[in-house]
């Protein structure tokens, strides 16, 4: 066997294993998710981290939402984020197309959570089955500003 028919074999093992941990075929609520990042500013120290998305479980209509949890520690009793989501539908691995978004700032009280939902309750509403794929990127804005590139959940398949 050469390289020419080596590396699409390893390239379609590596895609299988992926598939296999993008998780269970139904996701639920209190999956974690992605990994947390951790970004900070004058202080304040924050992590944000995004939950799988899922069907909301308080909802009647079978809404498909991901929520991002944000813990911050400061000097300050309060660190003001800006948390901006964006659910992708698509395949692990291949092209993902934007759904819904959302775009909210909050105010953090030190050593506490606060939850971000994605889309808000006023946005774009998803309720069609697929992969979906939770993305978020944000920033600390007061009292000094600092921004993170972002993070993802896992691609999960919402029945």
């Amino acid at each position: 066997m050469d390289y020419r028919t080596r590396i699409p074999a390893a390239l379609l093992a590596a895609a299988s294993a992926a598939v296999v941990a993008a998780g269970p075929a139904g996701a639920r609520p209190d999956d974690t998710g992605g990994a947390a990042v951790r970004f900070a500013a004058g202080g304040a120290s924050c992590t944000a981290t995004p939950n799988n998305p899922h069907r909301s479980s308080g909802r009647p209509d079978g809404r498909i939402l991901f929520k991002t949890r944000v813990t911050c520690t400061s000097t300050y009793p309060s660190v003001t984020v800006r948390i901006r989501g964006s659910l992708q539908r698509g395949p692990l691995v291949g092209p993902k197309v934007v759904v819904t978004t959302s775009d909210q700032t909050q105010v953090v009280k030190s050593g506490k959570a606060a939850t971000f939902y994605t889309p808000l309750e006023s946005g774009t509403q998803v309720r069609e089955a697929g992969m979906y794929t939770g993305f978020i990127s944000g920033q600390i804005t007061a009292p000094s500003p600092g921004n993170f590139d972002g993070g993802h959940s896992k691609t999960v398949k919402v029945a």
